[in-house]
C-alpha cells in the first residue's frame, strides 16, 4: 500500500510539473505573438519574413514546419510622465499655456511665474559666453547669487518650485523651453538619487525671443542682443564663406540621436512640430556630424581627477620658490668668463689637424668602393707582401708591434705616403701648445740614475709628476721590475707641496698604486683610461697582457696634494691612442698636463729616451747619460754626485725673457741657495759601479 501511494504522489507531481512548463509555454507564446503584433505595426513584412527563414530551417532539418498563427490586435502601451523622483507634481491649472500669434511661447502678460521663470533662466543662459554644458544646480546657484535679480522674481520661484524648492521651478522651466521651442538641448541623470538637468546646446535666436518686452528691460534686450552679435561675427569670420559649423558656438549644431537619422524628431534645432530651419536660414546638420567633436558629459571620475589636479598644482609661492632654485642651479652651473676664456685660449688654432683613417684601409679598396679613379684625402694604409707573406692568412694580429716581422707569414701594413694628382696638401703644424711659447717651455732634460736611492730633494718642487713604474705584475716582460715595497718606500713627498701625480697602474697594480697615493700623501681625484687601438686602428683584441682576459685599455690614477691652481673641466678621461712599444704611453699625455697646469714645472719617473719631452725633466736608468740646462739643478746636482758628467759641457746662456720666464716656474726663486750646499757625496745613491747599477743593467735587459 505504502508503495502504491508513493507512485501516485509521484505521479501527481510530474503532471504538476508538465501543467505548469505547459501554462509557462502558453504564456511565452502569447506574448511573442503581442510582441510581433506591436513590431508588425512598424514593419509590415516581418511575419512573412520569418515564416520564410521557419520553413527553410525546417526543410533543413526535414522537420514539419507550423506557419506563425493569426496575430492579435496589438496593444496600446501607455507611457506615464516622468517627473523627478521625491518632487510633488505641480497642478495642471499652473501651466495654463496662452498661444499668442506672435510665437510659440507662454505670454508674459498673465504674469505667469513659469513665463517669468524661463526669462530668467533664458537671461542666464545666454550670458554664458561662449556657452558650456552647465546642470540646472549651476544655473539655480548663478540666479540666487545675481544681485540684479528682482523681489517678484523672486516670489514667482518660490511659487513655481513650492516646497520642493526652487530647484524644480528652474528644471521645469528648462523643460518647458525644451520641448516647446527646441531652444535648449537637454538631458536627464541621476546624482545621488536625485534627477537633474544637463543642458548640453542653446540657441539664442530662441533664447531671446524669451526676454520680455516691457522698457524697463530694454538694456538687458540690448545687452543680450549686442553679445548675440558679437558672437555671431565671430562665427562669419570663422566660416570663411563656406558651409561650415561656427567654432565658437558648436554645441548648437551638435546632437544626440541615432548616426544613421540626418534629423531625427526633437532634436537641437527641430522642435516637436518638425521644424527644420536652423541660426540665419542655413539647414541644421546631422547630429553625429564629423566635422565637430562630439561633447561627452563629465563623469564624477573626471570631476576627481579635475579635483586632484587643482590640488597637486603649485601655488603661486611654490612656483616662486621653483623659479629661484632653478636660477640659482643655472647661475652655479653657468662656467665663469675665467673659465670660457681659458677653454676658449685651449682650442686648437686654425681648425683641427687631426686627419681621419679611411674604413678602407688601402687606396686601392677605396677606389674600388667609390667607384672613382681617384682615392679620398684620407689616410691609408698600403700592404706590405714580402716572399715569405701568405695573404690567406690575414693580417697580423700584432701589426707594427709584431716581434718577428722579418720572419712572419701573415699580412703587416704601412702608410701609404704616395700623392694622387689632388693638388699639395695642406702640412701639418708641429704638435705643440699654441698656447705656451717654446721659450716657456725650455729644452728637455734627464738624468739618468736609480731612482730607489736618488736625492729627490736636489731637484726641487714640481707641478706635475707622471710615472709609468715597472710594477711586478707577475709576468715575462722586457725589462726587471720593482718590489711593492720599494714602490711604496721611494721619497716621492719631497717632489710635491702642492701638485697632481699621474701614475700608470695595471692588473694587480691598481690597488698598490692607491695605497702608495695615500703612503705619500696624496687623494685620489680622477682616473684616466686609455683605450688601446691597433695600428688599423681598431680595438685591439690580442694584446700580451691580461691573466684571463686581453687587456685592451690601461689606467692612470690621478692624485692631488695641497691647493694647486689648476684648468678644470678643459679635457676628458679616457684616450684613444695607437699602441707603439712595449710600456709606451700615448704621447696626447703631455699636452694635456700642460693644459691643466700651465707654466709648471714637470717631472716624469721611469722615463726613457721616447719620453723627454721640452719643459720637462725626466729620471729613469734607460736614459742617455744626465743632461741640465737649469744652471741651479746644474748646480746642485754637480755638488751632490760630482764625479758624474753632465751635458751639456757649457749650457747656453738664457736671454733676459727665459731668465724671467725661469724664475717664475722655479720654486727655488725666492729661496736661498744654501739649502743645497751639501758637500757630502749620497751613500751610494748614484755611484755607477755599485748596486744600482747592477740593478739598472737587471731592468735594461
Amino acid at each position: 500500500m505504502e508503495s502504491n501511494s508513493g507512485g501516485e504522489d509521484t505521479v501527481a507531481t510530474i503532471k504538476s510539473i508538465r501543467t505548469q512548463l505547459e501554462t509557462r509555454i502558453q504564456d511565452q507564446h502569447a506574448t511573442h505573438l503581442d510582441l510581433l503584433a506591436s513590431l508588425q505595426t512598424l514593419d509590415p513584412n516581418i511575419v512573412p519574413t520569418l515564416d520564410f527563414s521557419l520553413h527553410f530551417v525546417s526543410a533543413f532539418n526535414r522537420r514539419p514546419f507550423s506557419p506563425t498563427p493569426p496575430l492579435p490586435t496589438p496593444k496600446k502601451i501607455s507611457h506615464p510622465p516622468q517627473h523627478p523622483p521625491n518632487h510633488s507634481v505641480p497642478d495642471p491649472k499652473q501651466l495654463a499655456l496662452v498661444k499668442p500669434e506672435g510665437g510659440d511661447k507662454f505670454a508674459d502678460e498673465s504674469g505667469n511665474p513659469l513665463s517669468v521663470m524661463r526669462a530668467m533662466v533664458a537671461e542666464c543662459l545666454l550670458q554664458r559666453v561662449p556657452f558650456k554644458a552647465i546642470d540646472s544646480s549651476t544655473v539655480l546657484r548663478k540666479l540666487e547669487n545675481d544681485e540684479n535679480i528682482t523681489t517678484a522674481e523672486k516670489a514667482a520661484m518660490r511659487e513655481l518650485g513650492g516646497d520642493s524648492g526652487a530647484i524644480v521651478a528652474v528644471e521645469m522651466a528648462l523643460r518647458s523651453m525644451a520641448e516647446d521651442n527646441g531652444g535648449l538641448e537637454i538631458e536627464e541623470f541621476v546624482v545621488g538619487g536625485k534627477s537633474r538637468v544637463m543642458v548640453l546646446s542653446i540657441d539664442r535666436t530662441w533664447l531671446t525671443r524669451e526676454l520680455p518686452e516691457e522698457p524697463q528691460n530694454h538694456q538687458k534686450r540690448e545687452r543680450i542682443n549686442n553679445v548675440n552679435e558679437s558672437e555671431n561675427l565671430k562665427m562669419n569670420s570663422n566660416s570663411n564663406n563656406e558651409w561650415l559649423a561656427p567654432r565658437p558656438m558648436s554645441e548648437i549644431w551638435m546632437g544626440g540621436g541615432d548616426p544613421g537619422m540626418m534629423y531625427p524628431p526633437g532634436g537641437p534645432m527641430a522642435g516637436p512640430r518638425g521644424r527644420g530651419i536652423g541660426m540665419m536660414g542655413r539647414p541644421p546638420m546631422a547630429p553625429n556630424s564629423g566635422l565637430l567633436p562630439s561633447q561627452r558629459q563629465s563623469t564624477e571620475e573626471d570631476d576627481l581627477k579635475d579635483l586632484e589636479a587643482l590640488l597637486n598644482k603649485k601655488s603661486f609661492k611654490e612656483m616662486q620658490k621653483s623659479k629661484t632654485g632653478e636660477e640659482i642651479l643655472n647661475i652655479i652651473n653657468r662656467p665663469t668668463a675665467r673659465e670660457t676664456a681659458v677653454a676658449a685660449k685651449f682650442k686648437s688654432k686654425g681648425g683641427s689637424q687631426v686627419r681621419e683613417y679611411c674604413s678602407a684601409l688601402t687606396k686601392e679598396d677605396c677606389r674600388r668602393q667609390s667607384g672613382s679613379f681617384l682615392a679620398c684625402k684620407k689616410v691609408h694604409f698600403k700592404r706590405i707582401i714580402a716572399p715569405h707573406t701568405d695573404i690567406s692568412l690575414g693580417d697580423c694580429s700584432f701589426l707594427d708591434t709584431c716581434r718577428h716581422m722579418k720572419t712572419c707569414k701573415y699580412v703587416h701594413y704601412e702608410l701609404d705616403q704616395t700623392q694622387d694628382d689632388l693638388g699639395p696638401e695642406k702640412p701639418l703644424k708641429p704638435p705643440r701648445a699654441e698656447y705656451c711659447s717654446e721659450v716657456e717651455l725650455g729644452e728637455p732634460q734627464w738624468i739618468n740614475c736609480d731612482i730607489r736611492n736618488f736625492r729627490m730633494d736636489i731637484l726641487g718642487q714640481f707641478g706635475v709628476i707622471m710615472a709609468d713604474p715597472p710594477w711586478d705584475i707577475h709576468m715575462e716582460l722586457p725589462y726587471g721590475t720593482m718590489a711593492d715595497d720599494e714602490m711604496r718606500n721611494l721619497n716621492v713627498p719631497a717632489l710635491q707641496t702642492d701638485g697632481l701625480i699621474f701614475l700608470w697602474v695595471t692588473g694587480r697594480a691598481m690597488e698598490l698604486g692607491r695605497e702608495c697615493l695615500e703612503q705619500w700623501g696624496y687623494k685620489r681625484c680622477e682616473e684616466i683610461i686609455w683605450v688601446k687601438t691597433n695600428q688599423l686602428q681598431r680595438i685591439i683584441r690580442t694584446g700580451r697582457t691580461g691573466h684571463w682576459l686581453n687587456h685592451s685599455k690601461e689606467h692612470c690614477l690621478v692624485g692631488i696634494k695641497g691647493n694647486p691652481e689648476i684648468n678644470k673641466n678643459i679635457d676628458t678621461d679616457v684616450i684613444v691612442a695607437e699602441v707603439r712599444e712595449t710600456s709606451r704611453k700615448p704621447d696626447e699625455m703631455y699636452p694635456m698636463l700642460e693644459r691643466i697646469s700651465p707654466r709648471t714645472r714637470k717631472l716624469e719617473l721611469f722615463a726613457r729616451m721616447h719620453n723627454t719631452h721640452a719643459g720637462w725633466i725626466s729620471l729613469g736608468n734607460q736614459l742617455n747619460g744626465v743632461r741640465l740646462v737649469d744652471e741651479g739643478l746644474r748646480a746642485r746636482y754637480k755638488a751632490a754626485y760630482p764625479h758624474v758628467e753632465v751635458q751639456p759641457l757649457s749650457p747656453p746662456k738664457a736671454s733676459a725673457m727665459e731668465i724671467d720666464s725661469t724664475s717664475a716656474r722655479s720654486p727655488f726663486a725666492t729661496e736661498s741657495r744654501s739649502q743645497f750646499a751639501d758637500p757630502a757625496a749620497p751613500d751610494a745613491g748614484h755611484a755607477p759601479e755599485e748596486r744600482a747599477v747592477a740593478v739598472d743593467t737587471d731592468m735594461t735587459t
